[in-house]
């Protein structure tokens, strides 16, 4: 499942990344991160409901959670032409909780964890920079998250996704 949630996040990633760079309408970008949000989300439930108190489970819940209902807020947001302000607090919340799953991983100790460690932490700093840029209209940020989900896209989501897939995901 999990590496099915990866690709999915990398998608949307490179949609919403053609959205701010000025490639891809706001209706078409929005109805894209709707379906995507939507189909991460129920991966996360499902992963969640099966993870049997695992916390390495859970905490991968979370994160699909936490960028599953972004995609979601955003979708609408983008379909039904709202304010995006209130979906800047929401990254405050994904940062927060993103940056706690990074020191879960890094707490965990070993050579994988570290690799999921740095890429939560990418991930903080791509909710971070949104929170500036939606909540605050920080123009420095907005130029910085368009090019951590370029980057993000395929170095901490597609490329382990099909490592992971192919079983060349380092031990």
């Amino acid at each position: 499942m999990g590496p099915i949630i990866l690709l999915l996040a990398a998608f949307i990633f490179i949609v919403d990344a053609a959205f701010l760079f000025g490639k891809a309408d706001p209706k078409g970008a929005g109805v894209a991160n709707v379906a995507v949000g939507v189909i991460m989300n129920t991966c996360g439930l499902q992963l969640g409901f099966t993870a049997g108190g695992n916390s390495f489970l859970m905490i991968l819940c979370g994160l699909t959670m936490a960028f599953s209902l972004f995609y979601i807020v955003l979708g609408w947001c983008l379909l039904a032409g709202y304010d995006l302000k209130a979906l800047g607090w929401l990254c405050l919340g994904a940062a927060l909780f993103t940056l706690l799953s990074a020191v879960f991983f890094f707490g965990l100790g070993t050579t994988g964890n570290t690799i999921l460690g740095i890429f939560a932490l990418t991930w903080a700093t791509l909710f971070a920079t949104a929170w500036l840029n939606l909540a605050f209209g920080t123009k420095w940020a907005g130029f910085l998250v368009k090019w951590i989900l370029v980057v993000d896209s395929l170095i901490t989501l597609m490329i382990p996704a099909y490592l992971l897939i192919t079983g060349g995901w380092p031990a």
